[in-house]
């Protein structure tokens, strides 16, 4: 009994060895990842011993099947589906000790494979001619690599750089791309081995090349050549060897009508002309019937011309002849008017003093324009009303729209305009109201004049100035939403320890609600109290301001003798002047003064004196954002003594009846200015 599971035991031994013989490798896994015009590549993993496939291309439906010897097939699911449009689906199948994988395609295509470690990696193309059957080579054909390509540099005459391509084995036609500082030629279905890139840097020879780049692009070949400054390519082509020469190119100027110096682009249908001795007015019409154009050429043009153009651009063409004889021209539509240049500035001239003319002698017109939003008095200093008179009498120059013959008026009480002109100018008048009488956007400004105490403006510095992460439980005010994810609120408060003559910040529109609630919160602990909060609605660009304080009568005397009371404001103000930006920020130009009535003594006068702060700035805040004031600071200090009647006036012993306290206090002052944009429809007030 025992000896026969010995047999059972070599016998399993036996075949595990047989199967191991016979199966190289496992394919254990397949990616699929794109490449640039629309390749595919299908990564094929193996477990060990990789083997390169044999394959074969079939037809209606388009596939490829790719058979790997001695190979099993481990996959979690032998069909994968694809919604690409040129792979549709891979399918695993397992035939005796051959594993086969079907690659389902939308397209014709092609393929190349190669082994990368422990991958085979399959480059799937679209075929370029999509109308041409594909060829199907015998099944277990083996793949071959693709030939190599090499590249080589040289410089060439007049500082040109001539980079040659050795592409033997490709029967294809290169595609060549011309952009504004490089050349791109793509060798497509033309797979060069991956250790065959090069990339080559010949800025020193000083010729228009930089750089040239060899690369292989899933299932084709890209030569990339970098150029800079001004180049012209020409390209030539014999028994699989190719040879570009960039050239340098110098700038084209071109003189118009107006004898300016500007640069032409020319984008006309390309042709070629060969005469010698022909007469103008022919090329002209040869010009006319290649280009569709209806050219009219005036009785003074004539004259004979030889042309010998390759490849060139109808329109310019056209420009060459017209610089050749001095003529011009001028296009309406599709109808192009050539004459000689100077009998068209002489039209040109004759055009415009008619339309002078007509101006001076032409009837007037009155048009009445009453103003919505715009103040009419705001008209008098555009159109210089008040400087008019003056200045056509003294023979100054003029800057209005009005005409020497025009004539404006306004109404103050039904805020209108009334204008009398030639036609043109009115019609100048209803655009420039049209933009400019518009309603200006309005701005709500809200302060927060606050007076903390010395350790505060600290505190709140810190729990401001530092992001938080809802997630890492350390979440600081306002610097994180829902979600987890941290919003930076940088720059945020940066308050100094120390005293400081000002101190300018900003907090983002999404932490001013925290900074409100950390206000009120400060407040009910008495660590902060509220000396103001004024709101002001001023429009865009307008100043408004806010007071709040009281008068200080003092007397002044005359040299007479006579004394007169005279009032001084001991306020605590605000001004600021809005302007509302094209992105939706706002930036505020801000005054802020605080004055204090202090008792002081004058020439032995015991009276009272004006103790001022003020503060000055300008800075930019998103809607709904704080911009944050600080840095005055406040000292007062005391000294008191409490001692027992009498006994505590004994000098020496008195000193143990009474006991002294001194006491120091020191305070900031704090501006807190939100603005927000109203948009004027239905818009609430957020406090």
């Amino acid at each position: 009994m025992k000896r026969k599971h010995i047999t059972t035991l070599l016998a399993c031994l036996g075949m595990t060895a047989v199967l191991q013989t016979a199966y190289a490798g496992n394919i254990t896994d397949i990616n699929v990842s794109s490449l640039p015009d629309e390749q595919k590549i299908i990564k094929i993993r193996f477990d060990r011993d990789v083997v390169l496939p044999s394959g074969f291309i079939s037809g209606t439906p388009t596939r490829i099947a790719l058979d790997f010897a001695d190979t099993r097939i481990l996959l979690p699911q032998s069909v994968l589906e694809y919604a690409d449009p040129l792979l549709n689906q891979i399918t695993a199948a397992q035939n005796s000790n051959r594993a086969r994988i079907v690659l389902g395609l939308n397209k014709t295509a092609q393929y190349t494979a190669e082994i990368r470690d422990e991958e085979v990696w399959v480059y799937i193309s679209e075929t370029a001619d999509q109308n041409t059957a594909s060829v199907s080579p015998p099944e277990n054909t083996p793949y071959r690599p693709a030939e190599t390509a090499h590249i080589d540099f040289r410089k060439g005459s007049g500082g040109s750089g001539i980079v040659e391509l050795d592409i033997s084995g490709f029967d294809g036609t290169p595609d060549i791309k011309e952009q504004r500082d490089r050349v791109i030629i793509t060798l497509n279905n033309h797979a060069m081995p991956t250790q065959a890139q090069r990339s080559l840097d010949v800025g020193d020879f000083n010729t228009p090349v930089r750089n040239i780049t060899l690369k292989r692009m899933g299932n084709a070949t890209r030569l990339t050549i970098l150029n800079n400054g001004l180049w012209e390519m020409k390209t030539r082509s014999a028994a699989g060897r190719y040879s570009f020469e960039i050239r340098p190119k110098s700038a084209e100027a071109f003189t118009d009508g107006t004898n300016s110096l500007t640069a032409k682009s020319f984008k006309g249908r390309k042709l070629s002309l060969d005469f010698q001795n022909i007469e103008v007015r022919t090329i002209l019409q040869i010009l006319a019937k290649e280009s569709g154009m209806n050219i009219i050429a005036s009785d003074s043009v004539g004259g004979k011309m030889t042309l010998s153009l390759k490849d060139v651009p109808w329109d310019q063409a056209l420009d060459l002849v017209m610089q050749a004889r001095n003529l011009d021209m001028r296009r309406q539509g599709n109808i192009i008017n050539i004459a000689p240049r100077e009998e068209l500035l002489a039209k040109d001239k004759a055009f415009l003093q008619a339309e002078k003319e007509i101006a001076e002698l032409g009837p007037l017109y009155s048009q009445t324009f009453q103003l919505k939003y715009k103040n009419v008095e705001e008209f008098r200093k555009i159109l210089r009303l008040d400087e008019r008179s003056s200045n056509s009498s003294s023979g100054g120059n003029r800057n209005t729209l009005l005409s020497p013959r025009g004539s404006a008026l306004i109404d103050s009480g039904t805020n209108t305009l009334i204008v009398t002109d030639t036609r043109s100018v009115i019609e100048k008048f209803r655009k420039l109201i049209d933009e400019l009488d518009v309603a200006a956007r309005q701005v709500m400004v809200e302060a927060r004049i606050v007076e903390a105490e010395d350790g505060f403006s600290r505190d709140l510095g810190l729990k401001f100035g530092y992001s938080g992460n809802r997630s890492g439980g350390n979440t600081a005010w306002g610097s994180t939403w829902n979600g987890g994810t941290a919003l930076g609120s940088s720059p945020n408060i940066n308050l100094p320890v120390a005293a400081a003559t000002s101190s300018v910040a900003l907090v983002r529109s999404l932490s001013s609600g925290a900074l409100g609630l950390e206000l009120s919160a400060s407040e009910a602990q008495k660590k902060t109290k509220t000396i103001s909060n004024p709101r002001v609605l001023t429009q865009d660009r307008q100043e408004a301001s806010i007071e709040s304080g009281q008068e200080i009568p003092y007397q002044e005397s005359s040299s007479s003798g006579a004394t007169s009371v005279t009032f001084k404001k001991a306020v605590l103000g605000l001004t600021v002047t809005p302007n509302i930006t094209p992105d939706g920020q706002i930036i505020m130009n801000v005054k802020i003064n605080r004055d204090t009535p202090v008792a002081c003594q004058t020439d032995g006068v015991q009276t009272l004196c004006i103790s001022t702060k003020n503060l000055t700035t300008q800075a930019m805040v998103e809607d709904g954002g704080t911009l944050i004031i600080g840095g005055i600071y406040e000292e007062s200090s005391g000294n008191s003594i409490n001692k027992v009647p009498l006994l505590g006036d004994i000098p020496v012993i008195g000193n143990l009846f009474k006991s002294r306290a001194r006491s120091e206090e020191r305070k900031e002052l704090l501006v807190f200015i939100t603005p927000r944009i109203m948009d004027g429809q239905g818009n609430n007030l957020r406090y």
